[in-house]
């Protein structure tokens, strides 16, 4: 030992400035092993687990068994579906079976809770029935009621109401509002009075026949 530390205080005495650098790269080289344990431990390095399948099922299971595989979710997105309990999970990623590392989260997209609402921009009266038809379900709109009023201006719509509300620019309505357009049907011809109309009759047959004595 003596000898050894005699050979390192005369290295060290002679050559200062190559010990210094010997000592530097030691204690780099001793912070980057200890960096690289800290980051294992930071990242779960080695610690994996496999996504589950959870399409189709309600967010609120959905949630418990990530929970279970150390995962967590993160909602992304949410449609509206008529078809589709609000809340099911629909789509999720990373997909099912994908293995990942623990603690990611897993982004799905899920039913919306409420309908989707929808902006008027444009006036629904005052145009044909089929273009204002067209716009509505352009929204998304698929409950439309055609109600024929009297008009000099057939297939006019007069009018638009939502849920007995009337339909103006800037309205916003959901997509599962009912959506009434009263458009315009030419008038019926005015009935004639059968009285009237039989004296009618009677006058006709009346006329005087040319006789061939004349």
């Amino acid at each position: 030992m003596n000898s050894n530390e005699s050979f390192i205080t005369r290295f060290y005495s002679k050559h200062h400035i190559i010990s210094h650098i010997i000592i530097i790269a030691a204690t780099a080289l001793l912070l980057v092993w200890f960096a690289m344990i800290f980051l294992n431990v930071w990242t779960r390095h080695g610690a994996t687990s496999t996504v589950p399948q959870i399409k189709n099922i309600p967010y609120t299971t959905a949630a418990e068994l990530l929970r279970d595989c150390d995962l967590s979710i993160e909602i992304s997105d949410s449609v509206y579906d008529r078809d589709t309990p609000p809340g099911t999970v629909i789509e999720s990623w990373p997909r099912a079976g994908a293995v990942v590392k623990r603690g990611r989260q897993v982004y799905v997209t899920i039913t919306a809770f409420s309908p989707k609402m929808v902006r008027i921009t444009m006036p629904v009266t005052g145009v044909s029935s089929r273009q204002a038809v067209s716009y509505l379900r352009g929204l998304g709109i698929t409950g439309i009621r055609i109600v024929n009023v009297p008009s000099q201006y057939p297939d006019l719509v007069e009018g638009a109401t939502f849920d007995g509300r009337p339909l103006r620019v800037d309205s916003e309505i959901p997509v599962t509002a009912t959506v009434t357009l009263e458009v315009g049907s030419a008038p019926e011809p005015a009935e004639i009075p059968e009285e009237e109309e039989t004296e009618n009759t009677e006058t006709e047959s009346a006329e005087p026949e040319n006789s061939i004595f004349d």
